[in-house]
């Protein structure tokens, strides 16, 4: 029984460390091989290693039953509870990621430091013009670019990402 116990906590561990240590830009194949010398798309080049043949397949194309189950295990595995969303499922879960390392990362919790780091991490990903919003007791109308709102609970903490365009202000 303790050995059954053991396997599912190393499985949970696991799990947790690339759960946490996996970044959307930094995706990419293990072993990249060398540029082709024919004109053939990278997805039809067949490869050999070891005695298997197999072809590469471009990363970012992932059906939308993948990030489906990706977003679904993400929010049961990482206990947030969207409540509002406007944005596409892979970004949710980086926000998701990166909301739960921030919180568990802090010694003493700071709903302002948290809110920073969220800011800034997807206006270094996914552009300028974040804003974040994180507390227990707040109320907000906001405007936001299409695809780029999300309202979440991570356990008592409710937290608000959205993305605003800038326009220059006419003299």
């Amino acid at each position: 029984m303790a050995s059954k116990e053991n396997k599912q906590k190393k499985l949970i561990t696991g799990f947790l460390s690339s759960f946490y240590r996996s970044n959307p830009k930094s995706q990419k194949l293990k072993s990249e091989p060398a540029a082709p010398a024919n004109n053939k798309p990278v997805s039809q080049i067949g490869i050999e290693t070891e005695g298997i043949v197999g072809k590469v397949v471009d990363e970012g194309r992932k059906s939308v039953s993948h990030i489906e189950t990706n977003l679904s295990s993400a929010i049961s595995f990482l206990q947030v509870k969207v409540l509002v969303s406007d944005m596409p499922g892979f970004m949710q879960v980086h926000a998701f990621r990166c909301a739960r390392r921030t919180y568990d990362s802090l010694e003493k919790f700071s709903s302002r430091h948290m809110a920073y780091n969220i800011k800034k991490e997807f206006d270094k990903v996914y552009g300028p013009t974040w804003h974040c919003i994180v507390g227990s007791n707040f109320g907000s109308f906001v405007t936001h670019s299409t695809g780029c709102f999300l309202y979440f609970s991570m356990e008592k903490l409710y937290i608000l990402i959205f993305k605003t365009k800038v326009r220059r202000v006419a003299n």
